[in-house]
């Protein structure tokens, strides 16, 4: 019997097929990739966990930090009896900083990497600033219903990118990101996002071949705060997506399981050869 604080998963593709675990971001769950991921699942044994405070996992009354993320994940890592096999992480926003995280703690067993969206920021009044500015949802958490801002941002956005989100964005997504506590969506913002820099965990990452896929117009984890990355850490590369912003994986799928693919169908190769490239894509 699975304990009772287990996470709430789904899996995909053959059993004995190389593993790819999904890491949604807040608000998220397993529906978020489990659609569009499916062609995937022809070669990849897939595994889309509901982080623990979404979807329909486990929501405890306890302080949402990277520390507890990073351990429900491990914990659903060790119940598949994967700790010893190679294992590719995928990340979206959230997801990416709990993937970071286990890589610097558990990477001995991580064959890549592929982050979707990274949001780093250099402390909390800069990352407030930037949530404030480009999320509606942060607004109205706040009690700041600003319309003036939000048409704004709509302009900021433009109309081909607003409309990306509207037609784009799955019933299953919309319904599934209202599936958390009070508690867990506001100590996850606080410990995870607000308080979060990922410079401080980066230099105990191993050199993991890392695929950062980045939409161009990210209002909520701006491209520009991520472009040194692979200047810093040659064992990372960077695509960038034209015209998309967060959720850059719904609106230009196709493209984005593209790269995912050919990042994953590489050979094995050492950190020190992996070419650090910006990749732009229409």
């Amino acid at each position: 019997m699975r304990p009772a604080d287990s996470l709430h998963y789904v899996t995909l593709g053959p059993p004995d097929g190389r593993p790819i675990l999904f890491l949604h971001g807040i608000t998220g769950s397993c529906r978020y990739w489990q659609k569009r991921v499916r062609s995937l699942a022809l070669d990849y044994r897939l595994i889309l966990p509901d982080l623990i405070g979404f979807g329909r996992s486990p929501k405890p009354h306890v302080e949402y930090t990277l520390d507890l993320y990073r351990e429900s994940v491990r914990h659903l890592v060790e119940e598949l009896d994967l700790a010893g096999r190679p294992l590719i992480l995928v990340g979206h926003s959230l997801g990416d900083l709990i993937a970071l995280e286990y890589a610097a703690r558990y990477g001995d067993h991580l064959d890549r990497m592929a982050l979707f969206s990274l949001p780093r920021f250099s402390d909390p009044v800069s990352a407030h600033a930037v949530f404030w500015r480009g999320s509606p949802n942060y607004r109205r958490l706040l009690n700041d219903h600003s319309l003036a801002e939000t048409l704004a941002q709509m302009k900021r956005s433009g109309l081909e990118l607003t409309l990306r989100y509207i037609f784009r964005f799955p019933w299953s997504v919309l319904i599934d990101s209202h599936k958390f506590t009070f508690k867990s969506l506001t100590s996850t913002i606080e410990h995870c996002l607000l308080n979060y820099q990922i410079d401080r965990v980066l230099p105990r990452v191993p050199p993991i071949p890392t695929l950062l896929i980045h939409g161009e117009q990210d209002s909520v984890a701006p491209l520009s705060h991520v472009a040194d990355l692979p200047i810093r850490y040659p064992y990372m590369r960077l695509a960038t997506l034209r015209g998309t912003g967060h959720h850059v994986f719904l609106t230009h799928t196709k493209k984005s399981l593209s790269l995912l693919r050919n990042f994953l169908d590489e050979p094995d190769k050492s950190p020190q050869n992996i070419d650090s490239v910006i990749i732009n894509n229409t």
